[in-house]
């Protein structure tokens, strides 16, 4: 956490210096931790610092004890978001050495977008953050914000020009399947796997007419002039048996569109079909460009699209569940902004608490090696909380 302090200590205070009673770095501290432990609105986070101020202390000056709920509000509104930013690739970069770029050849980063739904208020468009998660290591590596979901395309090629993706596969859903985007990736050393849709309706119809015209084909030999591949993984969990069959074809030269692509080598088919417990069965099929090609391409291919949904299950639905995102009213767009990626920061921290020392502080060891008990324990025990706080340094 040491290193963390001194990495947030460089945001540059826009205050008066005359009529600072509260050092900026006191105030950003306090707020990640808070919302680690459960705290959603700035009356929360004023009242878990005045009930932790002993072991913040530790860690933090406090010269005048500990801000009011007005002040954190006010003065996490004035932080310019692109330097708080800033800090976190640098924490992530520093302190999180598993997911030093240099060192993570072959990870999988899925790019999303997700609207803060509480931030929003009549005649006020809620704030839509694009980020990009790391896949292996579990966290985002990065966020911009976005007036609107709309302008996902224009943001992506932003976010991707401070991200090093060199030995990546970077994925991302039907909006950013674009020229300009798939160029990005593949000057930064990246390959990508982009869901084609109905928004690019020329390449999805020939994707699709080239899958039709391959499942007419019984001879394996005829498969084989295509560079045709495929592999089937079938999981049984959760009241549901599924089965997803992915497919590549790399022999591409016919289709017009294709070559729009820079860097494109293949399209891909992803069949899911999934049987419930009461018998019914519910089946679709995704249609995908991609630079992956050769030597355990369906492989990659089938680990990309798989490990995308991370970012959903793993950080949106997090943010939401856990964190209480759509359900805070932070309207100023500056703050709410910084409060997610406050959310983000408090996410990376507890999921690298090892397992061993969640479970000294559990009853129960099983039930509390999640990320909802972690955080349910850090607001329990001031004890826990620095372990989370240690586990980031």
């Amino acid at each position: 956490m040491r290193k963390a302090i001194i990495i947030f200590d460089r945001l540059q205070d826009m205050r008066q210096e005359k009529k600072v009673m509260h050092k900026l770095l006191d105030i950003v501290i306090i707020t990640i931790i808070a919302v680690m432990c459960g705290c959603t609105d700035w009356e929360e986070v004023s009242t878990f610092g005045r009930a932790r101020a002993e072991i913040l202390r530790k860690y933090i000056e406090l010269r005048n004890g500990i801000p009011s709920h007005d002040t954190f509000r006010r003065v996490m509104g004035m932080i310019k978001a692109e330097a708080l930013e800033e800090c976190y690739q640098q924490w992530v970069n520093e302190i999180l050495g598993s997911v030093r770029f240099e060192e993570k050849k072959g990870d999988n980063v899925g790019i999303d977008g997700k609207t803060v739904r509480g931030s929003g208020k009549p005649g006020l468009k809620p704030i839509h953050m694009i980020s990009a998660w790391s896949s292996r290591a579990g966290l985002t590596l990065a966020q911009l914000r976005t007036s609107e979901k709309s302008n996902e395309i224009t943001t992506i090629p932003d976010l991707l020009e401070v991200l090093d993706i060199a030995g990546s596969i970077v994925t991302i859903d039907a909006m950013g399947c674009q020229t300009n985007i798939a160029k990005a990736i593949i000057a930064g050393k990246g390959e990508y796997v982009l869901a084609c849709k109905g928004n690019q309706e020329g390449l999805h119809e020939e994707i699709k007419e080239y899958f039709d015209y391959a499942d007419t084909l019984t001879k394996e030999e005829d498969k084989e002039e295509i560079l045709y591949s495929k592999k089937v993984v079938r999981e049984k969990g959760h009241g549901r048996i599924e089965k997803r069959t992915y497919e590549l074809i790399e022999d591409c030269e016919l289709l017009s569109r294709f070559h729009d692509f820079e860097g494109a080598k293949s399209i891909g088919r992803v069949s899911s079909q999934v049987t419930l417990r009461d018998g019914s069965v519910r089946s679709d099929q995704r249609y995908f460009i991609t630079s992956l090609a050769k030597e355990q391409a369906i492989d990659k291919f089938a680990q990309a699209v798989r490990s995308h949904w991370g970012i959903e299950n793993s950080c949106h639905w997090v943010l939401d569940v856990t964190f209480g995102e759509d359900a805070c009213r932070t309207r100023d767009e500056i703050a709410a902004q910084n409060l997610s990626l406050a959310r983000k920061i408090a996410l990376a921290l507890a999921k690298r608490v090892p397992d061993e020392i969640v479970e000294g502080y559990s009853h129960n060891k099983a039930k509390y090696t999640s990320l909802k008990k972690r955080l349910f324990l850090a607001g329990l025990y001031p004890d826990f909380m620095v372990e989370i706080l240690l586990a980031g340094a």
